[in-house]
């Protein structure tokens, strides 16, 4: 019984090492919990570190503070990404931020995650619900594949 827990942790560590090195690139079908395991593990390089001016995020305000949205915004804007649209959430009670991603952007979303330094699990993937208001709100059409909808926790007092 150990024999095979050893043996099975092994075949684990060599699945995650050769997604890591080939930077996941290979493993398109996989789900994305799996996905998100290999990014979360795999280290950022020169060869892999996102361009921030390469990255448009919008920023929808999930709080009653007013005008939140537009300081988050131009926070990530002085770091280099790219503004988006900037409004509203559905609802202002969101007590945490969380970062959406469309898809095949979630190496973005977590560079800018980590700039507004919130963790990996602020990382999600972009509902539509969620997407359809940042699109609404960009008057050049849906140009950002990540949306910030900023919580409380990043709420200045």
């Amino acid at each position: 019984m150990l024999g095979g827990l050893v043996g099975l942790l092994a075949v684990a560590a060599v699945v995650v090492g050769v997604v890591v090195l080939t930077g996941g690139k290979h493993a398109a079908s996989a789900s994305r919990s799996s996905a998100g395991a290999s990014l979360a593990s795999h280290p950022t390089s020169s060869l892999s570190a996102v361009q921030p001016s390469t990255v448009t995020v919008s920023v929808l305000n999930g709080t009653d503070q007013l005008g939140l949205a537009g300081e988050v915004s131009g926070r990530l804007t002085r770091a280099g990404y790219r503004k988006g649209a900037v409004s509203n959430a559905s609802d202002q009670t969101h007590a945490t931020t969380v970062v959406q991603y469309a898809a095949h952007d979630q190496r973005d979303a977590l560079a800018v995650a980590t700039s507004l330094k919130l963790g990996r699990t602020s990382v999600q993937p972009l509902d539509s619900a969620t997407q359809r208001i940042a699109c609404s709100a960009a008057p050049l059409g849906c140009t950002s594949h990540v949306v910030v909808t900023v919580g409380k926790n990043l709420a200045t007092p």
